[in-house]
């Protein structure tokens, strides 16, 4: 019968299929897991710079809604793929890219994941450096001491958890989803009185393309941010448990709490002016002093579980990504790699990124262009499948899968120029971004350069690549796939003959 790995043992399983007799999670296992990842408070926030970017509460809540209902596409197929060959996400993307071809799309999810982890721990220690200066209960330390003192202890905790691998992380995700849902449910149940309807309700309409703007942020936060890392939590999947049922858990699992979230934020940043610009630059600060005086560390407690494990997440899935880039190293080895790398990213972002809102709207969106433009040619081949990939073929050179797919390829890199032509950016070292809205005769301040429409277009030509061009290519492709599987069958047959034949006793 398959057990689970253990929480207390360091996970050996790397790029190889992960072995079934570990393949014991049911899926609404990955409910828990993603429930755990996005169930923060710094959802809040979000919600929050979707109101300030000039729009009403409910077409906040509409631009949340189409951003988590898009989310599912790159969240569910990447965990189909995922559940399907046992393998990470970066390692069967190598099917749709070719072995060496796949070197860049491993690059950029290098990048996205790292950044992404060291944008959690920055969230995680602004917030609590924030709570504990206003509170006073540290003395003796400057903010900037708080601040970092508070990102080193979260990427220590997030590296440990990561090392040893997904039994820690599945130990560790059911804990915080029982305790974040308490403490959140408790947070929204002590703001509510700051809530005013009336006020909400009274802000107008702002700019439809606003709208598109709040969209592509919910969009590049709770799906490309993971879109990566879908598959990595999918590998333990039993094999006997259905792909839809594993697809919708991880999809509700994530997008659940998070429009919650967001959309709570929405109500509290519509109520109040004030409230709202405290949130978009440091929502767990803005939070903490709304909050009863005893409330500060079970607040501390529900920021810290969550971020914590959802940097874990993130450093867990940018180990497998080192590995898929031609690191060779264990996979433990590969972690601690991607957590130095971080720490010198959370160091960057601490001098550079003024608040919450800049992260958001500049730093988020520019990574999510690439991804988008991955995750939907990658996405798009998982859904025109037949047959699932030959993953002895995916490890080694001249296997089923050629070096190089140059239509994937290509296409990739030049949807990621159109993508960012698309998009704007104003913080420092972005801002040559939208190059394509000036040939279109765009004004960059008009509404819809500020929007990002390059994220979904990014994500549309992604998808439309496969099914316009690839189809005849992945059904050659698949031909070979079917003759290798055919080709190991017979040999383990051969195998199996061979060894009952040597087990007759001879007389």
């Amino acid at each position: 019968m398959p057990v689970a790995p253990p929480a207390g043992r360091v996970e050996v399983s790397a790029l190889e299929p992960t072995p079934a007799e570990q393949r014991a999670g049911r899926s609404v296992r990955l409910f828990w897991l993603w429930f755990a990842v996005n169930a923060s408070v710094v959802s809040v926030g979000l919600g929050a710079v979707v109101v300030g970017l000039g729009v009403s509460l409910r077409q906040a809540v509409l631009a949340t809604l189409i951003g988590v209902a898009v989310s599912f596409l790159p969240l569910g197929l990447g965990t189909l793929a995922g559940k399907w060959s046992g393998q990470p996400t970066m390692v069967v993307s190598r099917a749709t890219f070719g072995i060496v071809g796949n070197l860049l799309p491993a690059l950029i999810a290098v990048i996205t994941r790292l950044a992404w982890a060291a944008a959690l721990l920055w969230m995680l220690a602004a917030g609590v450096a924030e709570v504990l200066v206003g509170s006073g209960l540290v003395v003796g330390f400057g903010r900037l001491e708080l601040t970092l003192g508070a990102a080193g202890l979260g990427l220590v905790l997030a590296a440990v958890i990561a090392g040893l691998g997904f039994g820690m992380i599945a130990l560790v995700s059911a804990i915080v989803s029982a305790l974040s849902a308490v403490l959140v449910v408790g947070l929204i149940v002590l703001t509510a009185p700051i809530v005013d309807i009336d006020i909400a309700l009274s802000v107008p309409d702002g700019d439809w393309m606003h709208l598109l703007s709040g969209a592509v942020l919910v969009f590049s936060v709770v799906g490309l941010a993971w879109a990566n890392s879908s598959g990595d939590l999918a590998r333990y999947q039993a094999k006997g448990t259905y792909g839809s049922s594993a697809v919708l858990f991880t999809a509700f699992g994530a997008t659940i709490p998070a429009f919650a979230l967001i959309c709570w934020g929405a109500l509290l940043a519509a109520s109040s002016p004030a409230l709202a610009e405290g949130l978009q630059s440091n929502p767990i600060g803005a939070l903490a002093g709304l909050l009863p005086i005893w409330y500060p560390a079970p607040l501390l407690a529900a920021i810290a579980l969550s971020l914590v494990c959802a940097a874990a997440v993130a450093l867990y899935s940018g180990g497998f990504a080192l590995l898929a880039s031609g690191l060779r190293a264990p996979r433990a080895a590969g972690v601690a790699v991607a957590v130095v790398l971080t720490a010198a990213v959370v160091a960057l972002l601490i001098g550079v990124v003024p608040d919450a809102a800049a992260l958001f709207r500049d730093i988020v969106t520019t990574l999510a262009v690439p991804v988008a433009a991955w995750a939907g040619i990658f996405g798009a081949e998982t859904m025109i499948r037949t047959r699932r990939v030959h993953s002895p073929s995916l490890l080694r050179s001249g296997g089923v899968y050629p070096a190089v797919r140059w239509g994937n390829l290509v296409m990739l890199v030049v949807i990621t120029a159109i993508g960012w032509g698309l998009s704007t950016a104003a913080l420092v070292g972005l801002q040559w971004q939208g190059y394509l809205f000036t040939l279109l005769g765009v004004d960059a301040a008009a509404p819809l350069a500020a929007s990002d429409p390059g994220v979904l277009v990014a994500l549309l030509l992604g998808l439309l690549t496969p099914l316009v061009a690839g189809i005849p290519a992945l059904r050659r492709l698949q031909s070979a796939e079917r003759a290798a599987t055919d080709a190991d069958v017979a040999a383990t047959a051969a195998v199996d003959v061979a060894s009952a034949t040597a087990a007759v006793p001879t007389t």
